[in-house]
């Protein structure tokens, strides 16, 4: 009876021994993808979307009453975001003509959405939003389905 008894003991901490090392084994792996932040809790460790893409951070914003045109609106969006409006050299008549129309009274609040689709809804749908993400430059041109 006694050898019964040692024997299940030993087998029971053997088995808490292979558990305790499958558990550290698991710990090592995740360590790339997890990040423990608590003492249950852990998070994933990649960046969010929106930091990884500045353009889809999400803005719940009112367009100041000082932007008159949709040029300085789009000016104010992209204030904090890292990007610039391309230079008006290199911008169509069509899109120097957009950034000079006033901003429409109803666009002033904006949001909640993402930034890129609040640009593309000042530019208006006759408009599609150009992007360089290696300069970090937005620009709009003619869509294709209004001559463009």
């Amino acid at each position: 009876m006694k050898k019964m008894i040692a024997i299940s003991l030993l087998m029971s901490l053997s088995g808490s021994a292979m558990a305790y090392e499958e558990n550290n084994f698991d710990r090592t792996n995740q360590s790339i993808e997890l990040v423990q932040t608590g003492r249950y809790t852990h998070v994933k460790n990649i960046p969010p979307v929106d930091q990884q893409n500045p353009l889809k951070v999400v803005v719940l914003t009112k367009i100041p009453q000082s932007a008159h045109t949709v040029g300085e609106a789009i000016n104010f969006l992209l204030s904090r975001s890292g990007y610039v409006v391309a230079d008006i050299s290199v911008m169509s008549q069509e899109t120097r003509n957009l950034m000079q129309l006033p901003l429409p009274q109803v666009q002033r609040s904006i949001g909640p959405i993402t930034l890129d689709k609040a640009l593309k809804t000042i530019g208006g749908e006759s408009f599609e939003l150009v992007v360089d993400p290696v300069h970090r430059i937005v620009n709009f041109e003619l869509s294709s389905k209004f001559g463009g």
